[in-house]
């Protein structure tokens, strides 16, 4: 696919954009240390298996499944927000995955491109405006809303052919999210293997190039 085909690059946030993967690993660790080791590492585990989806979802399993405490709505959203004040500085100072500035730089203004990602919308808003990436990107969206959902909404607003669109994540959540619509996928490199015959990348330093071999 020539580059000038592409209608859409749709991007993950954590561990394609930023290096901020292991930021939110240690805040589960943290937050779930007076719990004891064990729990801590089984909420790790449990994170780490579903990269991508909403830190909320994760929280809410891991109280009501791991530990048997379910939270009150209203105890889930303090919880929220003292999970996003172990990370958001800490994404803020991340470094960039290594290529993802230029590639970025370089694609801006040829190619449509959006962030969706698992981080609450808000709080993805504050982080890309505060780094100075929101420029590159026609819609910076998060949770509570899925990655489907997301990606189906803008192949329809913005008239999109799912066939030259491309999704590029960390995780099989991404992955799952460009195979139930439809378009290509690129994988960067993460915790977790993804299954045979995934085109995987060690990070965003040739995609462009492999952009053009789709």
């Amino acid at each position: 696919m020539k580059l000038s085909e592409i209608q859409a690059i749709f991007w993950d946030f954590d561990g394609v954009i930023v290096n901020s993967t292991e930021v939110k690993t240690h805040a589960f660790e943290e937050m779930f240390a007076p719990y004891g080791r064990e729990i801590s590492m089984q909420v790790v585990d449990y994170h780490e298996q579903f990269g991508g989806i909403s830190r909320m979802e994760k929280i809410d399993y891991s109280h009501r499944h791991l530990i048997g405490q379910p939270l009150s709505p209203e105890e889930l959203e303090e919880k929220g927000v003292i999970f996003s004040g172990l990370v958001k500085q800490k994404v803020i100072d991340a470094e960039m995955i290594p290529g993802a500035a230029l590639t970025l730089e370089n694609l801006h203004g040829r190619v449509p491109m959006f962030v969706i990602s698992g981080t609450p919308q808000d709080e993805l808003i504050d982080i890309t405006n505060s780094r100075d990436l929101s420029r590159y990107f026609k819609r910076v969206l998060g949770s509570p809303v899925l990655k489907v959902p997301h990606v189906e909404n803008l192949l329809q607003e913005f008239n999109l052919d799912p066939a030259f669109c491309i999704f590029v994540g960390d995780a099989l959540t991404d992955l799952k999210a460009a195979n139930a619509t439809g378009i290509h996928f690129i994988g960067i490199e993460g915790s977790l293997p993804f299954p045979e015959g995934t085109t995987v990348l060690p990070d965003c330093t040739g995609i462009i190039d492999h952009l053009q071999t789709i």
